[in-house]
């Protein structure tokens, strides 16, 4: 076809034509204000995300002479009550070291790159005084070594681990059940651990306090409510005992 020809076919396309009407017209500023009010509807559950994850520790960093990220080295960790002396590489991250070494495989990996909170364990560093939340996917496992740190996983009730049940854990899974808290599993162990350590630095947390403590770890069955029904109920639970 001629450039002619064509010429004469675009000519005769049809033409879109932009409204006239000013409602039609989208500014950079009213895009930005539609996405916004958008994100925060989606969001308006839970936001979820932990607030303090373990960055400083008294440990002292044991690649001094070994600057080998893949060399062998020995660590010892404490994981609910027990002591674990194990051969990791010096790269290894918290939640491969729990499922793959130590076979606690009640510690998910559902994103392993600190999007989603389902790997959520639990920390203490003042001999279990007070215990935090933390992605153990982004955790140094050569980071979080006995004596200075606890490790609590959503196993520490089952027989084997904590020489006594946690009564905190023990009351938060009985209400998840109680309360229909989960269906696909894929956030069930990181929240629970999250709601345990909510629990046991705040006994009594409001709906936003529970909101707050839960920051982080997403749901895709959207079971916000009957998790928040459930922390409520282990509440009441434990403050009854």
């Amino acid at each position: 076809m001629s450039s002619k020809s064509k010429s004469k076919k675009r000519s005769q396309s049809p033409q879109l034509e932009t409204p006239s009407d000013e409602s039609f017209k989208l500014s950079r500023r009213s895009f930005m204000k539609a996405t916004a009010a958008g994100a925060a509807v989606v969001g308006v559950g839970l936001s979820m995300k932990p607030t303090k994850l373990a960055t400083t520790t008294t440990n002292p960093p044991i690649f001094n002479d070994n600057p080998d990220t893949f060399a062998p080295v020995s660590i010892t960790l404490n994981v609910n009550s027990q002591s674990y002396t194990i051969t990791v590489e010096q790269r290894d991250m918290l939640v491969n070291v729990l499922r793959e070494t130590i076979g606690l495989v009640g510690v998910k990996r559902p994103c392993n790159r600190m999007e989603c909170g389902g790997c959520t364990v639990i920390l203490s560093s003042d001999g279990g005084s007070t215990w935090y939340p933390v992605y153990s996917c982004t955790v140094l496992a050569s980071r979080v070594q006995a004596p200075t740190y606890q490790i609590m996983t959503v196993e520490a009730n089952n027989s084997g681990q904590l020489p006594k049940a946690d009564p905190v854990l023990a009351a938060i899974q009985t209400a998840w059940i109680e309360n229909d808290s989960s269906q696909c599993g894929y956030c069930q162990e990181g929240r629970v651990m999250a709601a345990t350590a909510l629990l046991k630095s705040n006994p009594t947390p409001t709906i936003p306090e529970i909101q707050a403590g839960l920051e982080g770890i997403l749901c895709r069955c959207g079971t916000y409510i009957n998790v928040i029904a459930a922390v409520q109920a282990a509440s009441a639970s434990l403050a009854s005992s």
